[in-house]
């Protein structure tokens, strides 16, 4: 197939330069060879938005994202929301025990709350302190660090069901229900008809359920938003303090040392 043929003085804008990258890059993949196990490192890619236009700290974003695991962000269809948030993310290299106060300090100062902290053998599990305020309770965070096997594990988990609990029943009982009786009130008064009355009344049930929903999943997208951003702070601590076991290789002796220890040396 005959390859189409442009201009060489053509100019694309940046948009079309991001389409171009993006198109060529679904390409390679999809006509590299099976077999084929090669890749891009994260400079590489820098390098390829830098000359595309592009920002090298969005790359390196966007990689952060693609590499951390959301295990459950599937929306409640009622809630309009996930009820819990849950992300996982694996580094190479152990991050030293002594590392752990200052990465706790980390949590407290993102996440705005105080905690409590424990170690299990090497693990370290830091959970924030829920504070019912407004009968809505505040966060609770737990965060989990694993180093083993020569690599970090980053758990960072926080259920919102009592969030949506102390939401949906507030404003679906407290206000639905009070201005509901109100709007039924009016409904048999003026309009002398039960069937306006219950319409009145579904209106404003069904409009403190939207406003429950609607509040709901701006306040889990941004817990979402803060989580990411604890867990892209933790990632480079790890990164930058973490060290790779060395691994136990066999001695090789060699031809002095050997001479020695038969001579008794």
């Amino acid at each position: 197939m005959t390859e189409p043929s442009l201009p060489p003085s053509r100019r694309f804008n940046e948009k079309e330069v991001a389409q171009i990258i993006k198109r060529a890059s679904e390409l390679q993949v999809s006509e590299a060879p099976a077999e084929s196990t090669s890749g891009m490192s994260l400079t590489e890619l820098e390098q390829v938005a830098r000359e595309a236009g592009l920002d090298p700290a969005l790359v390196r974003r966007a990689a952060t994202d693609l590499d951390t695991r959301v295990t459950d962000q599937r929306p409640s269809p009622f809630l309009g929301a996930p009820t819990t948030l849950r992300l996982e993310r694996t580094i190479d290299g152990e991050v030293p025990v002594e590392e752990y106060e200052s990465m706790v300090l980390e949590m407290q100062r993102i996440v705005n709350q105080i905690g409590s902290a424990s170690t299990i053998g090497r693990s370290l599990q830091w959970t924030s302190f829920g504070v019912r305020r407004r009968n809505v309770s505040t966060r609770t965070v737990q965060v989990t660090i694993t180093p083993r096997h020569g690599r970090t594990t980053i758990q960072i988990h926080e259920p919102v069901g009592q969030l949506a609990g102390g939401l949906f029943g507030g404003l679906m009982g407290g206000l639905g229900g009070g201005l509901g009786s109100a709007a039924f009130g009016i409904g048999m008064s003026v309009f002398m008809s039960g069937t306006v009355a219950l319409g009145l009344v579904g209106s404003v049930v069904g409009g403190a359920y939207l406003l429950a929903r609607t509040i709901f999943g701006r306040m889990v997208r941004s817990r979402g938003e803060e989580l990411q951003e604890l867990m892209s702070h933790l990632v480079d601590h790890v990164s930058a303090t973490a060290t790779v076991p060395a691994r136990n290789l066999p001695t090789v002796e060699r031809p002095a040392e050997r001479g020695a220890l038969e001579r008794g040396e």
